[in-house]
């Protein structure tokens, strides 16, 4: 029987050699050719393999002897007076500098007109009226006039100290909840319960809501407004920590491109405040799993409540 091979690895590489036979293959890569030896049943004689074929013998052609004195050619160089022919075209010399083509002169720049002149353009910024105010209650007498709560019925305004401690941030106020007593409701008193176990005296509170009226869908630029008006809304209160409230208001508040799940109960910052997103407040109610989350999990992972008395 033929002999097998287990190309392997070498496939590819032998392939081309095997058609040139068995003594032509080249094995001098860093690896080596295997070979499987073929199992012959016993008592049966192998079968004479097959004769080589004989190759054709290769024709050995004459050379011509080559003459023991040539004569020497002549040199088309020299003349018919032994004087050396000088080319017709200087050669430069090995090595010679050559000189670089003249690169192209700049086109003239074109000249202006003495008296034409360009005016600048000037990019007109709008400033908004809230941006202006000079107290809160002034910011909200503008928000008022602004697009965004000119049909609004009411401006739903802070609640609390004048520096608070804690500032709870929330989406919007829940319809029926009373207005202005906010910490007089279920989830008011609840809040007030949950931060003085941590220290956290109820008058050191204060409430504020991210839509002065309603929750409502809106584009990126007109949310961004509202980060903007909560921003100018902060440097009046000047808490010493923000708490928002609920996964939706995280992503209002520090947009799209935060996850929620991973920085629920972190130390982050808004603009300059110190915030902890937690989960939603008024869920949180009636929801024992979320206050074990709260209590166990968020609040110690911020770190900012430790030193709280």
């Amino acid at each position: 029987m033929p002999e097998e091979f287990d190309f392997s690895e070498l496939r590819k590489y032998l392939q081309g050699q095997m058609d040139m036979g068995e003594e032509d293959l080249l094995l001098d890569e860093p690896w080596t050719l295997t070979r499987k030896k073929s199992a012959v049943p016993a008592g049966v004689r192998p079968g004479n393999p097959m004769p080589p074929m004989p190759r054709p013998a290769t024709p050995v052609f004459s050379q011509p002897s080559a003459p023991k004195n040539p004569a020497p050619f002549p040199n088309p160089a020299q003349s018919a007076f032994g004087v050396s022919a000088q080319p017709a075209i200087q050669q430069p010399a090995f090595g010679a500098p050559t000189q670089p083509a003249p690169s192209p002169r700049p086109a003239p720049a074109p000249k202006l007109d003495a008296g034409l002149t360009i005016a600048p353009r000037t990019v007109k910024k709008t400033t908004a009226a809230y941006e202006l105010a000079d107290s809160i209650n002034a910011f909200y007498d503008a928000l008022k006039t602004d697009a965004l709560y000119a049909r609004a019925t009411t401006v739903v305004r802070y609640e609390g100290p004048e520096h608070p401690r804690l500032l709870i941030l929330l989406a919007a106020p829940k319809p029926g909840e009373p207005t202005g007593n906010f910490f007089q409701s279920p989830t008011g008193e609840m809040l007030v319960r949950l931060f003085g176990s941590l220290g956290y005296a109820p008058e050191s509170l204060g409430v504020t809501y991210f839509y002065k009226d309603a929750p409502r869908a809106l584009s990126p630029i007109l949310l961004a407004s509202l980060r903007r008006m909560l921003t100018k809304e902060l440097s009046f209160i000047a808490p010493e920590i923000m708490i928002t409230f609920g996964e939706p208001l995280f992503y209002d508040v520090f947009s799209k491109g935060k996850n929620f799940n991973e920085l629920a109960g972190t130390a982050l910052d808004f603009n300059g405040t110190k915030t902890v997103s937690l989960v939603d407040a008024y869920a949180m109610t009636t929801d024992k799993q979320l206050k074990w989350l709260t209590w166990k999990v968020h609040i110690p992972r911020s770190g900012l409540f430790t030193a709280a008395k």
